[in-house]
């Protein structure tokens, strides 16, 4: 009989099959950050070479976070008619065509609807990824293994940023941007290779949703419940910050310090990596002590702070170190437990629509976060006062959670 989602498994211990899938879903969960990030990693240059306005920046991420939550709420339809594995490796295969498209990009009428495509196909699979994986995971780990196992799955979208911000610098600087199809077709490669044998356990259709779900009603019936609402809100505000950082920490500290894209570039590489250890960090002990509300409203406020050392006028090397290791703890380390916890809160047999609905507010958040800096930026004249005005949405989801009646309680 076939374990399901949030069963105790203490009759069937954490064996290799389970870490397995773990470091498959890890490894996919890389591939796709690595290929939708690279983008911003390089932006400044992209927009110079391709003539680009400065607002494509912000049209990127909105377009492919767009894209990714129609994937992440057909991924319940998806997983109707096949298997969890054909759908993580078909999701990794149009991660590479999106972006072998998106390199297409220029101002004619063909080259930029081709882009858009590519950019459209990247986010449809980044959105499938992330609720099909959390599935995955739920069918191998115990309730209170899960903000552990889910976090370090998580780890892949700063660890995937933090590659991508070493190395697309240097082959844009060596060989032209556009030979980065290549790196990410590489990194598809020997992602699917490794991945195989992780993922091979679940290809039983009888496990997955009944087919004749609609796409909307994951959305209706997580929402349904004031926990799952509650932590899919905060899902978006903290969404927004870490669009704020991955989209314009590169281009802020060319704009606002003077400094080059490859150093900009590296400090994005220390918040990411930094943000990855703290998804294990925090996965381990609320999974251990629980709290993870505590966590997650903490984690908004410091994320304040963090934007605070980075925007200010006349920088120090130790104040931007301090202000990325920081951002990356705060903008990035919550997502783990934050879907552990909905997915913990979901109805019973819901953890995928629950997931899925989290994942599409944070998605939602990323979205529109382009969209808000840009009208500040107009509003105020002021790319300072735009960014710190999207880190003001994190900080005020902070305390709501912390003021919460029920956040200081154990789960």
């Amino acid at each position: 009989m076939t374990a399901q989602p949030g069963r105790s498994h203490s009759e069937r211990p954490l064996e290799q099959s389970g870490l397995s899938t773990l470091f498959a879903t890890s490894l996919i969960q890389i591939a796709g950050s690595f290929a939708i990030a690279g983008p911003f990693a390089i932006s400044i240059l992209i927009v110079q070479n391709e003539h680009l306005p400065e607002s494509w920046m912000g049209y990127y991420t909105s377009l492919i976070y767009a894209a990714a939550i129609i994937g992440s709420m057909v991924t319940t339809r998806l997983l109707a008619s096949f298997s969890i594995r054909f759908v993580q490796f078909a999701a990794l295969l149009a991660t590479g065509l999106g972006f072998e498209l998106f390199c297409q990009v220029g101002t004619d009428p063909l080259p930029l609807a081709t882009a858009i495509a590519g950019i459209m196909l990247m986010g449809l699979a980044y959105g499938v990824i992330v609720p099909s994986s959390s599935l995955a995971l739920a069918e191998c780990y115990s309730k209170r293994m899960q903000p552990l196992v889910v976090s370090v799955r998580q780890t892949g979208v700063p660890v995937g940023t933090a590659m991508v911000a070493l190395i697309a610098p240097v082959v844009a600087h060596h060989y032209g941007w556009q030979h980065m199809a290549a790196v990410v077709w590489a990194l598809v490669a020997v992602t699917a290779l490794l991945a195989k044998r992780g993922l091979r356990d679940f290809g039983a259709k009888a496990n997955h949703p009944p087919g004749r779900e609609h796409v909307l009603s994951a959305l209706q019936v997580s929402l349904a419940e004031p926990a799952t609402r509650r932590l899919a809100l905060v899902s978006g505000s903290y969404g927004i910050n870490q669009a704020a950082l991955t989209t314009y920490l590169v281009p802020s500290l060319v704009w606002l310090h003077g400094m080059s894209v490859g150093r900009s570039a590296g400090y994005l590489a220390i918040a990411t990596m930094a943000g990855a250890a703290a998804r294990i960090v925090f996965g381990m002990t609320t999974a251990r002590f629980g709290r993870a509300n505590l966590h997650l409203g903490l984690l908004g406020i410091l994320s304040g702070f963090a934007w605070l050392l980075l925007l200010w006028p006349l920088p120090s090397f130790m104040r931007l170190m301090a202000g990325s290791v920081l951002l990356g703890i705060s903008a990035m380390g919550w997502n783990g437990i934050l879907l552990a916890e909905i997915a913990l809160a979901a109805p019973s047999g819901k953890t995928a629509e629950a997931v899925a609905t989290g994942t599409s507010f944070a998605y939602l958040g990323v979205l529109v976060a382009p969209l808000i800096y840009v009208q500040l930026d107009h509003a105020i004249d002021s790319k300072r006062a735009a960014l710190a005005g999207l880190a003001v949405l994190a900080v005020s989801a902070g305390f709501a959670l912390l003021r919460s009646s029920d956040n200081l309680s154990t789960r």
